[in-house]
């Protein structure tokens, strides 16, 4: 499995890159603005990156998600998942607390898919400012003053987190991200 890790200048990107180094699959990694268009088709698996700003903001992520959704599995982290919902058609909120390092936990509302074998309530790390508003049908947890955790949409081949899985405060964040790389190879 040959799996893009698309990097919005975050400082996490790496620490996302070194957990999924210990799967089986060929990882690479390429700054957002950087990304050869030519060997996209070559992936068989996307994940973007948690980042500064919006997603409005990262030129050409509109025009990749209108190719890959719903084509390859896609895994949003953060700013990854709010791109994925703004695409969707849903819309980002700015909060009114801001949650930057801090462990929250949250309520699990799926427990297949990304969060096969885990437990009802996970401790996260959250580094956001900003919230997603979508259907509750997409929404597969939820923080404790129900704002949107995680989406999943396997029809759509889409998955997105709003908390960091590769943060030492998300001590599930490696078993998370397994079962995604399971979900892909399905």
């Amino acid at each position: 499995m040959k799996v893009l890790l698309i990097d919005f200048y975050d400082s996490f990107t790496y620490n996302l890159a070194h957990y999924l180094e210990g799967f089986a699959l060929e990882l690479h990694v390429c700054l957002y603005d950087q990304i050869h268009q030519e060997t996209l088709p070559d992936y068989d698996v996307f994940i973007l990156s948690p980042g500064p700003g919006l997603p409005a903001e990262k030129a050409g992520l509109a025009d990749f998600l209108k190719v890959y959704v719903g084509v390859k599995p896609i895994l949003g982290v953060c700013l990854g998942m709010q791109a994925l919902v703004e695409y969707l058609g849903g819309e980002l909120q700015n909060q009114q607390q801001v949650k930057h390092g801090m462990q929250e936990t949250i309520s699990i509302v799926h427990h297949n898919g990304l969060f096969a074998g885990l437990p009802a309530e996970i401790e996260v790390g959250l580094y956001h400012s900003w919230k997603v508003n979508c259907p509750t049908s997409w929404i597969s947890a939820w923080s404790k003053s129900q704002v949107p955790m995680a989406i999943e949409l396997p029809e759509r081949r889409v998955f997105g987190v709003q908390f960091h899985p590769e943060s030492v405060m998300t001590p599930t964040g490696k078993q998370l991200l397994s079962n995604f790389i399971h979900l892909c190879k399905s």
